[in-house]
């Protein structure tokens, strides 16, 4: 009865894990229940889900799906965030809104998936420092429209200085011959 309840576990997680562009393992340890449903509430509302399962069968589930860990990632209890890249950043960043102000920190960041790369605890940590697809188009709108504009502003300065040479020339009047 346990293995084919461990089983349908394994395939649940697995169904949930494969195909999602963002994947975080985090370490929950010391949450009060309060904490965990807050981070909860947080992780929903950013589109991304926060699973806590047990480590052996999240390990398996994640083999199923073609990712896996170091094996120092799964000490303690572990959480695992999914959903796609969007809702991870945005549920990064909620996390870091929510432990920024504690004294203790205590979520974090162990390994991660993001667009099919495989992140160390470090570089997991930096995904709330993303920035997200609006901010990124904005950001290439702003480049390819500088050079337009600069070209602009250079093609437009030939006739403005030859202006002002011109109105100087004429403010001068009789006295520049």
């Amino acid at each position: 009865m346990v293995s084919n309840l461990n089983e349908w576990m394994v395939g649940a997680y697995g169904a949930e894990f494969s195909g999602k562009e963002g994947l975080v393992l985090l370490s929950i340890e010391n949450l009060t229940v309060e904490e965990s449903q807050e981070l909860r509430n947080k992780v929903r509302e950013s589109g991304a889900q926060l699973r806590v399962t047990k480590n052996r069968l999240a390990k398996v589930a994640l083999k199923q799906a073609g990712i896996e860990f170091d094996e120092d990632s799964w000490s303690g209890m572990c959480g695992i965030l999914v959903g796609d890249t969007e809702s991870t950043i945005k549920a990064a960043k909620e996390i870091e809104v929510l432990w920024k102000k504690a004294e203790v920190r205590k979520v974090r960041y162990r390994a991660a998936v993001l667009d099919g790369a495989t992140m160390s605890a470090g570089e997991a940590a930096s995904i709330a420092g993303m920035a997200d697809k609006d901010t990124l188009r904005g950001q290439i709108c702003g480049t390819i429209m500088g050079t337009p504009r600069q070209l602009a502003s250079i093609f437009n300065e030939v006739p403005t200085s030859l202006a002002r040479a011109i109105q100087a020339r004429v403010d001068q009047g009789e006295s520049a011959e």
